[in-house]
């Protein structure tokens, strides 16, 4: 094994993701002494298969899985894993997102809830500040130091083989973590999930590892939803069919069906039909139609790769520039750039600044001057899981051992929280948290506020999550029936969390971990 060599090893069917995944690996510093390996596997049986041939083709220590569309951004990358892996040899993988603690059916598409990930949707940001330990990561990137087989025995499709490979890892008594990331490690250019199997392998899953957790397998994937699935690929198929046949006219009318309009898969099809309509308005010699489905989602792909290339810093030369402004059209440009990227005035300030060296035309130069099209999303990965209301001012108190209490809300059971704030007064300084409200309840905020002031001890309300308030608190305290993402941002810690619950909910909860303890609170209203 060679404890000097990274490989990277990348499931594939689409030449042109695949290339974009290369660039970036390519662009990665590599620390002295070290030396990488890139190792796509083409038209793999299934990824853990493919995972599989691409492990034993390689005597590296140090193994990168990735999807074709993940594209590691961080130059730093494989210094900061490396750093991560040589703070403690039980470190088995490590994800760049993850989550603390699977739910009881183990269904955990929806529920990355640590790390960070820039995506198509925005992106995933968890509270971390330092390295987490998790159940499992998400397998848009998987990094290990030692060789476990891929379960290609048990998962012969494209799901559960990430979280398999996590609970193997956990059966040798591994750590998988997801580790702090200053700056973000990957983009992950996702287009859409297929869901039509995940049921089938997660029940999979749950049977096999009931040696590491008592999973119970319930049907969660509705007929609904699998009828939805079926829809979308026909749908798909249909907007190919009206793109290979030139029959735009109906190709727009799908595409502007604000069911069809609100779908991550139908993204790509509904720029094509904002950019043309645009094109054809305004007469514009360059088009992003190019005749067929093929063609013209690919010529749309490689703008969407050059943009994102400019946004995170990438080697960029005047010929990709000169083939963002030959090739494609000010409306594209704008689009795409709207749709794709986080910080847009980077992207427009550098097309801008050629622009005007090249002297380009005053359409192209003036257009990125639109406001709409200047406004920056760059803060775009504050996305947390819920509304959060809190206070700016004193939430740092220093003195005693500080508490974190998070209501479920305001309303009915606030004369009980008010009391418990009184109890939990004369040993901590009290922070609360409010998950959920709204208009109707400011009023009754305004009044605890006020009140809490009164107290001997007053509880500060804060209103602006900060990454570090997950760890600074002595004791948590949760109230509410349905706080499971909150209460996971404890699961595998040390820091002592109190859940209040109603009867039957304890009844049905299993057991976190063994600092979380479950109690009643005799009137917990939904």
């Amino acid at each position: 094994m060679n404890s000097h060599k990274i490989a990277f090893i990348i499931c594939t069917n689409n030449n042109q993701e695949t290339d974009e995944c290369i660039f970036y690996l390519n662009n990665l510093k590599l620390p002295d002494g070290y030396s990488k390996e890139i190792i796509p596997i083409y038209d793999a049986q299934s990824m853990a298969n493919g995972y599989n041939v691409g492990m034993y083709q390689s005597d590296a220590k140090y193994k990168v899985y990735l999807h074709q569309d993940t594209f590691i951004i961080n130059t730093c990358f494989i210094s900061e894993l490396l750093q991560v892996f040589a703070t403690d040899k039980n470190i088995g993988i490590i994800g760049c997102v993850g989550r603390r603690r699977l739910p009881d059916d183990a269904f955990a598409v929806t529920g990355w809830n640590t790390g960070k990930l820039y995506d198509n949707l925005g992106g995933i940001k968890g509270f971390e500040c330092e390295e987490c330990e998790v159940d499992a990561v998400d397998g848009v990137m998987i990094a290990t130091q030692y060789d476990i087989p891929w379960r290609e025995d048990l998962f012969q499709g494209w799901d559960y083989y990430d979280i398999s490979q996590c609970y193997e890892f956990h059966r040798k008594g591994l750590k998988v973590v997801v580790p702090e990331q200053k700056e973000y490690w990957c983009y992950h250019d996702n287009r859409y999930s297929r869901l039509k199997d995940y049921d089938k392998w997660r029940e999979k899953f749950v049977e096999e590892y009931q040696d590491v957790y008592p999973f119970q397998y319930t049907d969660h994937i509705s007929d609904h939803e699998l009828e939805m699935e079926k829809l979308s690929t026909l749908l798909i198929n249909k907007l190919d069919q009206n793109l290979d046949n030139g029959e735009m006219e109906e190709f727009s009318e799908i595409c502007r069906n604000q069911n069809v309009a609100d779908q991550l898969w139908a993204k790509e099809f509904c720029q094509i039909d904002s950019i043309y309509c645009l094109e054809n308005a305004k007469d514009s010699s360059k088009k992003i139609y190019q005749g067929n489905a093929k063609d013209t989602l690919k010529h749309l792909r490689l703008l969407k790769h050059l943009l994102k290339r400019i946004e995170y810093a990438a080697p960029i030369t005047d010929k990709i520039l000169n083939t963002v402004l030959d090739e494609y059209s000010v409306y594209a440009i704008c689009i795409v750039c709207i749709s794709y990227c986080q910080n847009r005035e980077k992207v427009f300030e550098k097309l801008l600044h050629f622009c005007r060296i090249q002297n380009r035309s005053q359409e192209e130069y003036s257009l990125f001057f639109y406001h709409d099209v200047m406004r920056n999303s760059k803060h775009a990965d504050v996305r947390y899981m819920h509304p959060l209301v809190m206070q700016d001012e004193a939430w740092e108190l220093k003195g005693r051992a500080s508490l974190l209490l998070i209501a479920d809300y305001i309303g009915k059971e606030t004369p009980k929280l008010m009391a418990l704030c009184r109890e939990l007064c004369e040993k901590y300084d009290i922070f609360l948290v409010v998950q959920s409200y709204g208009a109707e309840v400011l009023e009754q905020l305004d009044q605890m506020h006020a009140e809490t002031w009164l107290l001997d001890q007053p509880a500060h309300l804060i209103w602006e999550m900060r990454d570090k308030l997950y760890k600074q608190f002595s004791q948590v305290v949760i109230v509410g029936n349905e706080m499971e993402s909150f209460v996971e941002l404890w699961h595998r810690t040390y820091i002592s969390v109190t859940w209040y619950v109603s009867k039957e909910k304890k009844d049905m909860i299993m057991q976190y971990s063994d600092n979380i303890r479950l109690c009643v609170w005799d009137k917990i209203v939904e």
